[in-house]
């Protein structure tokens, strides 16, 4: 029976999960650009789960499991997940959205955000005033068991997520993003994503 999560205050120091966020991380159911350009818009198909390459679709240097093609704002754009990896009980997932347009810059702030601006407190109860320009609108299915996990906050309403966007993302430019879940399974291997305008990536291996 699969069960969704309200969202939650995740339990992490400090160090560990910087530790965490920089090795590249709901329960139940910042920003920054590079020049380095995704992969095909086509999803990948494969019945074992999904691992990141070693260079993306284009030829470049860069991890890409799998890219989707999307339109921000309507601007053309390429959302690729590049990687989820796991510590314990926290996933990080690494993601990237690049603008595909040739002239026009793509503006991104709230396009990866659940549209609740909501801050979850002790207790499971929320208060409003948050911010929307985030990346809290990921969520994580764990395959095993089927819940579904959202993005997890710091005891002090923070996201740990990409947030403060505000973002002009120029042509052929990539912007990287991560989104944080607490509370999966420490053995789980395999998880499915879904990004907000960028789609579902089912099957995608754990790496630890």
């Amino acid at each position: 029976m699969m069960t969704i999560s309200t969202r939650v205050l995740a339990v992490v120091s400090a160090i560990g999960l910087a530790a965490t966020l920089a090795s590249c991380q709901d329960e139940g159911s910042d920003s920054t650009g590079s020049e380095t350009s995704t992969g095909s818009g086509a999803p990948t198909s494969a019945s074992s789960p999904k691992s990141a390459s070693g260079t993306n679709g284009n030829g470049n240097n860069g991890t890409v499991i799998e890219s989707h093609s999307t339109s921000v704002d309507g601007t053309p754009g390429t959302v690729s997940l590049n990687s989820v990896s796991g510590t314990g009980t926290t996933v990080t997932v690494m993601f990237s959205v690049t603008n595909d347009d040739k002239k026009n810059d793509m503006w991104v702030s709230n396009v990866f955000s659940d549209g609740d601006d909501s801050i979850p407190q002790a207790g499971g109860s929320a208060s409003p005033g948050g911010s929307k320009n985030n990346a809290d609108g990921l969520t994580l299915i764990e395959s095993s068991s089927s819940n579904v996990y959202r993005v997890s906050y710091d005891s002090q309403g923070g996201c740990l997520c990409s947030s403060e966007l505000a973002e002009f993302v120029k042509p052929g430019e990539t912007l990287a993003l991560q989104a944080t879940f607490t509370g999966v399974p420490a053995d789980a291997k395999s998880v499915t994503v879904t990004i907000p305008n960028g789609g579902t990536f089912s099957n995608v291996a754990v790496s630890r």
